[in-house]
């Protein structure tokens, strides 16, 4: 019994021997392959800074570097293509919005604006700017905005006025106020043409606040789009004296050479703005 248990323990030992080497072995694989990818990964990062280190200032095109990117084909979208009637005479009501946010959520919610009084055959009251939220700056659409450019550029697409004009019923004047509604965030076509429609038709206006983000963003209708194109491009035009001061700025800047203006926290829907 205690040689057939001697055996037995001889033959675990020896097992268990070349278990061991085996597993050192594999270790020894692994730790060698990961030197040899270390060693490549260096020799690589060292031939990519030589070269770089290489490459003189003499070697730029100052001319190329700055000048405007090539269209690739692309061209401005902003005219209509298809049939575009002219905003009739009658329309369902007043629109107003409040326009909240910084600078670039406000302009965007200007294009918006335009594009939900087309949907509802509405009449867009001048948008109202948020100045409590971050800017403490009580200059509002009129202080900022050429008003006449844009009521003259956008008068085949809305109707636009610079306030509700008072009516008269009973023999007494009134201003209609608007009914207030909160519109939901990406708030799809259909939401302006039952929910907002409807009590547009009812109160005879409507006040959209707030109204950053309130309308989506992905329309499948090529000339709404378009619509906004022509809102941010051609018919939002700053009032003359801020484009003095822009461009006084801007050449005192080139005086010195070139120039790159960097955001700190800049986002994409800035990118069609900037």
């Amino acid at each position: 019994l205690r040689s057939g248990l001697h055996r037995q323990h001889g033959k675990q030992g020896a097992g268990g021997g070349g278990g061991g080497a085996k597993g050192i072995y594999a270790k020894l694989t692994i730790a060698v392959v990961g030197l040899l990818i270390c060693t490549l990964s260096l020799l690589f990062s060292a031939t990519i800074g030589g070269n770089r280190g290489s490459l003189e200032p003499s070697e730029i095109n100052a001319e190329e570097l700055w000048e405007s990117a090539k269209s690739s084909g692309w061209r401005p979208s902003s005219a209509p293509r298809s049939d575009w009637p002219p905003p009739p005479r009658e329309t369902n009501g007043y629109l107003r919005v409040r326009c909240n946010g910084g600078l670039n959520q406000q302009r965007s919610a200007i294009c918006n604006a335009v594009l939900a009084a087309r949907i509802m055959n509405a009449t867009l009251v001048l948008p109202e700017l948020d100045a409590n939220s971050f800017w403490h700056d009580e200059s509002g659409f009129q202080g900022i905005y050429d008003v006449e450019h844009f009521i003259q550029t956008l008068k085949y697409d809305v109707q636009i006025v610079e306030s509700i004009p008072e009516i008269r019923k009973n023999g007494k004047t009134k201003k209609i106020k608007g009914y207030q509604l909160r519109p939901p965030r990406d708030a799809p076509i259909e939401w302006y043409t039952t929910v907002a429609l409807k009590k547009m038709q009812e109160h005879g206006a409507i006040y959209l606040t707030p109204f950053s983000h309130r309308l989506a963003e992905e329309i499948d209708n090529p000339e709404y789009q378009r619509l906004r194109c022509r809102v941010n491009y051609h018919a939002l035009r700053f009032k003359p004296n801020i484009m003095q001061l822009s461009e006084s700025i801007v050449d005192k800047l080139r005086a010195q050479g070139h120039f790159m203006s960097i955001h700190l926290r800049f986002e994409m829907d800035m990118l069609a703005f900037a």
